[in-house]
């Protein structure tokens, strides 16, 4: 009897190991709040980046946008329609000399099928301000994702107007 019952025990550990490693890893959701992770590090900044680095995150960059990805906010006051106009617009923004960290919060990812989600989440870009302190300029945001050769890439991106207070 004894030895069924550690049978048993190993069956229910196998079965719990299997599920707990579906859920971190092959998990469509998780996948996607991964790679929105990365993209999230990726347009990050130290204070002190070369160039070198620079080009090396832009060209991780590409490797997460569609080619056709649309982005849509209401401070650029157009359509970007493709991934070298959104990597070009990227490539120019600076929004401090002292470097910066983008956090995605808030995140909300619904699966639309197996190779489509939606992203709701608010973008967080901390810079420090001239006495060294942080500084959070928070935005709400959409992002639609696609399965493309066994990747989750970002096929569109809006930003969201909050209507302002009275």
């Amino acid at each position: 009897m004894k030895s069924n019952g550690s049978v048993y025990v190993a069956v229910v550990f196998a079965v719990l190991f299997g599920y707990f490693g579906y859920q971190w890893w092959f998990n469509p959701a998780r996948a996607v709040k991964r790679r929105l992770g990365e993209v999230a590090a990726t347009l990050s900044a130290p204070a002190s980046e070369s160039q070198m680095a620079t080009v090396a995150r832009f060209a991780q960059l590409r490797r997460y946008l569609a080619q056709n990805i649309h982005v849509r906010a209401g401070a650029l006051g157009r359509e970007l329609t493709s991934r070298d106009e959104a990597l070009a617009l990227a490539a120019v923004w600076r929004p401090s000399e002292g470097g910066w960290d983008v956090h995605f919060a808030d995140l909300s990812i619904t699966l639309e099928s197996a190779a489509a989600a939606r992203a709701y989440l608010t973008v967080e870009v901390t810079t420090p301000d001239p006495q060294g302190r942080p500084t959070v300029n928070a935005r709400d945001a959409t992002v639609g994702l696609a399965r493309q050769n066994g990747e989750w890439v970002i096929t569109e991106a809006e930003a969201i107007e909050v209507p302002p207070r009275p």
